[in-house]
C-alpha cells in the first residue's frame, strides 16, 4: 500500500462500514459504554476505564510517531491532525523525529517493516480515539514527545551505565540516531516494543469493562507481534558494532546493548530482569518471545511503563511534559485486581446480558436497513 493510500484510508466513515462491521461497533462500543465511566477494577475510585484506556494512547502516540516518522517521514500530525486530538502538544515537527536517511541506510525490507508497524500504530491511535469517543468519552490529545536524536542518545547513556560502564565522554550528543540506519532503527524501536506489550498486559488485568478488555488484550496481541520482529533483526545484527563505544574504547554490540536496554528497563521500573525482562538470545538461538516459565507475556503497572519514558520519576525523556489525561492511573497495581474483580454482582451481570440482547436486537435492524 502506498503512503497515500494509507493516509487516505484513515479517513474512513463510519458510512462505509459493511452490515456485519456496523454491527460489530454497535455491540462492541455500546457494550463498553455501559461499564466504560465506571470506576476501574482495581478497587479506587480516582480513575476509571476511560482513564486507562487514555494512558494506554499515550503510548500508542509514541510509537506511532516515531514510527511514522522512519516509514513517512513526517509525524502523527502532518498524517492527519485528528490523530493527535484537540490542543494537542504534538505537531508537525515538535518531536525531533527526522525521515530516515536514504541511499543505502535502509533496505526495502527494513522500510518494509517499518511501514506494516506505523500502520498498525497509527490505526491503534484511531482506533483508541474511536472507541472512546463511541462510549460517550473523551479521548486525551497525544503528550508532548521527544523522539530527537539527543533523547536516544542519553537514553543510551543510561542504559550502559545501567550494567556498570560507562559510554565514552567523546560520544556526540547525537551519536544514537535511530533515523540514521536500520539496525540503529531497531535498536530504538526495541526500546518501546517490549514495554508496550508489558503495559497492555498490565491493562488488561484492571479494566472492568470485558468489551474494552478485549480490545486492549487483542492490541497487545499485535504489539507482541512487533516485538518478536523487531528481537528477530537484531538477533541478527548480535555481535555487530552499533557505533558507540565505551570509556575503555571498546566498542558496544548490539547483544550488549540489548543487554543495557534491559538493564536500565529494570532500574528505572524497579523490576528484576528474570520478572519482566528476556535476553536477545538463549543458548545461542533467539530469543524472540519476552515471555516467562509459561509462555506467559510480562506484566508492568502503569508507574513501571511511565519511569521507564520518562526515564526517572518525574517527566522528561520521551514524555518532556508527562501524559496527557488523568495522572492517578499511577496509582494502579496490580495488587488490588483480584480481589476487586470478585465484587461484580449477579445483579450487573444479568443488566449487562439484558443490554447487550437489546444491542443485538438493535445490530439487527442496523443490518436490515443497510441491506
Amino acid at each position: 500500500m502506498s503512503d497515500l493510500a494509507w493516509h487516505a484510508e484513515v479517513e474512513l466513515s463510519v458510512n462505509q462500514l459493511t452490515p456485519m462491521q456496523a454491527v460489530s461497533a454497535i455491540l462492541l462500543f455500546g457494550a463498553a459504554s455501559l461499564l466504560l465511566l465506571a470506576p476501574s477494577a482495581s478497587g479506587a475510585s480516582n480513575f476509571t476505564d476511560v482513564d486507562i484506556l487514555n494512558f494506554a494512547l499515550n503510548l500508542e502516540c509514541l510509537e506511532a510517531e516515531f514510527y511514522s516518522q522512519i516509514a513517512y517521514g513526517e509525524g502523527l500530525a502532518a498524517i492527519n491532525s485528528s490523530l493527535v486530538g484537540t490542543g494537542s502538544a504534538l505537531t508537525a515537527t515538535s518531536s525531533g523525529g527526522t525521515a530516515r536517511s536514504g541511499g543505502t541506510a535502509f533496505s526495502a525490507n527494513a522500510v518494509a517493516i517499518a511501514t506494516e508497524i506505523a500502520e498498525n500504530e497509527v490505526s491503534h491511535v484511531k482506533f483508541l480515539r474511536d472507541a472512546l469517543t463511541a462510549a460517550g468519552a473523551t479521548p486525551v490529545p497525544c503528550p508532548a514527545l521527544s523522539l530527537s536524536p539527543v533523547t536516544f542518545t542519553a537514553a543510551a547513556k543510561a542504559a550502559v551505565a545501567a550494567i556498570n560502564a560507562t559510554i565514552s565522554n567523546t560520544t556526540s550528543a547525537t551519536a544514537f540516531n535511530p533515523y540514521g540506519s536500520e539496525d540503529a532503527f531497531y535498536l530504538g524501536a526495541y526500546i518501546f516494543e517490549d514495554v508496550g506489550v508489558t503495559a497492555y498486559k498490565g491493562a488488561v488485568q484492571v479494566l472492568q469493562s470485558q468489551a474494552f478488555a478485549t480490545v486492549a488484550a487483542g492490541i497487545e496481541a499485535v504489539e507482541a507481534g512487533h516485538a518478536a520482529i523487531i528481537r528477530d533483526q537484531l538477533f541478527q545484527v548480535a555481535s555487530q558494532d552499533t557505533g558507540l563505544t565505551l570509556s575503555s574504547g571498546a566498542s558496544i554490540d548490539f547483544q550488549t546493548a540489548v543487554t543495557a536496554i534491559n538493564a536500565l528497563r529494570d532500574a528505572l521500573g524497579g523490576t528484576s530482569s528474570s520478572t519482566v525482562e528476556a535476553p536477545l538470545t538463549k543458548s545461542g538461538a533467539p530469543d524472540l518471545f519476552a515471555a516467562d516459565a509459561n509462555s506467559v507475556a510480562y506484566t508492568r503497572i502503569p508507574r513501571q511503563v511511565l519511569n521507564i519514558v520518562y526515564f526517572g520519576t518525574s517527566a522528561g525523556g520521551f514524555l518532556p511534559q508527562g501524559i496527557a489525561g488523568n495522572t492517578n492511573v499511577a496509582n494502579i497495581t496490580g495488587a488490588a485486581t483480584t480481589s476487586a474483580k470478585a465484587t461484580c454482582s449477579t445483579s450487573g451481570a444479568l443488566s449487562m446480558a439484558s443490554a447487550s440482547a437489546a444491542m443485538l436486537f438493535a445490530g439487527l435492524a442496523v443490518v436490515y436497513s443497510l441491506v
